[in-house]
């Protein structure tokens, strides 16, 4: 049982039995049902009880979607909603619980912040591998192996009495509403571009940075490829950057050179350091040309799987084995995947 001015308090459906009390006009109703279509579908029923236990007491069925359109209500008006049936982010956080309880499972009591940050980087990789797959299904799977692991730390933040599921729910709350004064406040954002640098202005505020000042500040666990962009990124923002394309073209061409005559001169150490230039500066062009490296690479890698299976294929069929072909013969084949579109 809950007060209907108390509304803001359920966090989840309700699993048992729920009944509102004094829904006593329309604007009371209606904030009801805005805060419970955030947690129940649109068409769930709603049992609207007036006067219970009085000799004009009535009850009426309506849909949660046209809750406030219903005429009478009073301080007898009471809201009665069964229990749901269907899932919430509730139950999982239970079954998250449970598998970390005393008698849960070994393995998931053992983790910690720290051992789980390698699993939810490959998460985050395989729903973008998905999103390439273009496969509705794979992704689902995967936006919930990626949820799970937002579900995982926040069930050890709430056993160290350091944050639990809804701190983290109110936070990006809060942030998303901050962050889109153009849409929840007074200011102005007319296309994309306008609302990236309307971000720029609010996180610098809220780093409590002067707009002139500035920090490579990246997450060193992000992989190597990222977190070159994203350092570059940076230092565009504050100018130091190419005024054309052929600015990070050029240098590409010269730490190109300069990885050739460190190869001709030997010494594994050289060699390691002007490949890492090199690297570097194609991410910057990745950068100048608005290409995200980390994602291309992917896209590649997944097209040379793609063609070097095709190849495969090709052997098997042939009846022999790799190593009796000679490199052009498997580039003909390579080549023939290439211009099938694989």
């Amino acid at each position: 049982m809950l007060d209907a001015l108390s509304i803001e308090k359920l966090k989840d459906p309700v699993r048992n039995h729920l009944v509102l009390a004094q829904v006593c006009n329309q604007a009371i109703a209606s904030r009801v049902k805005l805060k419970l279509l955030e947690l129940y579908p649109e068409d769930y029923p709603v049992l609207i009880v007036n006067a219970a236990g009085m000799t004009r007491a009535g009850t009426q069925e309506i849909k949660l979607c046209v809750l406030d359109h219903y005429a009478v209500f009073d301080h007898y008006t009471t809201l009665y909603l069964s229990p749901f049936k269907g899932e919430s982010i509730g139950e999982l956080i239970e079954i998250m619980a449970r598998l970390r309880a005393a008698d849960g499972c070994p393995w998931d009591r053992k983790q910690d912040h720290h051992s789980l940050r390698q699993y939810l980087i490959e998460e985050a990789y395989e729903v973008v591998a998905a999103i390439d797959r273009g496969d509705d299904q794979e992704l689902v799977d995967e936006l919930g192996d990626l949820l799970l692991q937002v579900i995982f730390h926040s069930q050890i933040g709430r056993e160290e009495n350091r944050f639990d599921f809804n701190a983290v729910v109110e936070a990006i709350k809060k942030k998303l509403i901050r962050r889109h004064p153009h849409v929840f406040g007074n200011r102005n954002a007319v296309d994309a571009d306008a609302v990236k640098l309307l971000w720029e202005e609010i996180k610098s505020v809220e780093r409590k940075e002067e707009q002139n000042s500035f920090y490579l500040e990246v997450d060193e666990a992000l992989p190597a490829l990222l977190r070159a962009y994203k350092i570059q990124k940076k230092a565009a923002k504050v100018g130091f950057d190419w005024p054309t394309i052929e600015g990070p073209l050029e240098k590409a061409r010269e730490e190109l050179s300069e990885l050739e005559e460190a190869c001709k001169r030997g010494g594994q150490e050289a060699i390691e350091e002007e490949l890492g230039d090199f690297l570097f500066t194609l991410v910057n062009l990745a950068r100048f040309l608005k290409v995200n490296p980390e994602l291309a690479l992917g896209k590649t890698t997944g097209k040379f799987i793609s063609r070097f299976r095709y190849v495969m294929e090709q052997v098997e069929k042939s009846g022999n084995i790799f190593t009796d072909f000679t490199l052009d013969q498997l580039d003909n084949w390579w080549n023939d995947a290439k211009k099938s579109g694989i």
